[in-house]
């Protein structure tokens, strides 16, 4: 579904065909705010969620934190223990681009010390006076086992080798995602003599030739190259899957202290909203939080915005020296 949401707008719309001007005034109906949730629920945080409104996709107005809603958070159709309060003491700077222009907004959380479950489903209801109710669900996938894992730190100064396998699950559609992050710290003396010191820290570069990551144009003998990659089950259903990865950096193994890959499985609204944001990227944004020229997935009833969860694990190809 496209969310599109217009303001009060007279305008008049050129036409230049054969020479030939014609004028029509095009009437835009009002635009309706609503509230707009966004979230992600992970089996090792506990639950944060953003709540604000919508604005008119022609509108200068931009969206603000809503601090006076009532959020409840329900596992499988049963209410948790307490809803969750607002955050006013700690700031949250959501990005966004608009016109080519990055800039961020203020929000807060509204959060809970409740932490979710894996194998569960979950569902978030927002109540307020001004706005109609929404609500929104999303399901946490069991864990997976991994196992063969093995990281070759010794054929190779420049990469980093690394090999798992896992069994996918034949009775559903399964979405996973590998991240790579590290933190990097290089010194050397410049040709003054002095110590110069290099420090880098999140995402890295992996490369592969896996058949079930997107496939691009060869580069150096690899089909795909990033800092992450999402996937899914379709040529191993049911099968042991066995992933094999190249972990570059501009810094050697032996100047980063930690590099950890993270593999996650989530379920299918994950996956819709990160394919969905990728071509929404692409082709132009005015963020999730309302007012979209490209439809991003939504899984919001009378709202805006997104409620995803992901099950994630980490790897640590080289343990944190701290």
């Amino acid at each position: 579904m496209k969310n599109i949401i217009y303001p009060t707008l007279l305008f008049s719309l050129l036409i230049v065909s054969c020479n030939m001007e014609t004028v029509i005034d095009l009437d835009i109906p009002p635009h309706e705010p609503v509230l707009v949730l966004n979230g992600i629920l992970e089996t090792d945080t506990n639950v944060q969620v953003v709540v604000s409104h919508s604005v008119g996709a022609f509108s200068s107005a931009v969206p603000s934190f809503i601090n006076d809603a009532n959020v409840l958070l329900y596992k499988n159709n049963e209410l948790t223990s307490i809803p969750l309060l607002p955050d006013v003491e700690n700031l949250v700077y959501v990005n966004y681009i608009d016109d080519g222009t990055a800039d961020s907004l203020a929000m807060y959380y509204y959060k809970s010390d409740y932490i979710p479950d894996n194998n569960s489903t979950y569902r978030l209801e927002v109540n307020h006076s001004d706005y109609p109710s929404i609500l929104a669900e999303t399901y946490i996938p069991d864990d997976i086992s991994l196992y063969n894992i093995d990281i070759d730190t010794i054929s190779s100064e420049e990469k980093i080798g690394f090999t798992f396998s896992f069994d996918d699950n034949a009775s559903q559609q399964n979405y996973y995602r590998l991240k790579l992050f590290s933190s990097c710290k290089k010194e050397w003396e410049n040709e003054d003599g002095d110590i110069e010191e290099l420090n880098f820290r999140g995402d890295t570069r992996f490369m592969s030739n896996d058949p079930s990551f997107p496939n691009e144009i060869p580069f150096e003998g690899y089909t795909f190259e990033g800092d992450n990659v999402v996937f899914t089950d379709a040529l191993f259903n049911g099968q042991q899957k066995t992933i094999t990865l190249d972990v570059i950096s501009d810094l050697k193994y032996a100047d980063c202290d930690t590099i950890i890959i993270q593999f996650s499985t989530f379920s299918d609204d994950t996956y819709s909203y990160y394919n969905s944001l990728g071509d929404h990227s692409e082709k132009g944004e005015l963020s999730i939080f309302g007012g979209e020229v490209i439809p991003v997935y939504s899984n919001v009833e009378n709202g805006l915005g997104v409620l995803i969860s992901i099950n994630a694990q980490q790897i640590y190809l080289k343990p944190s020296l701290e």
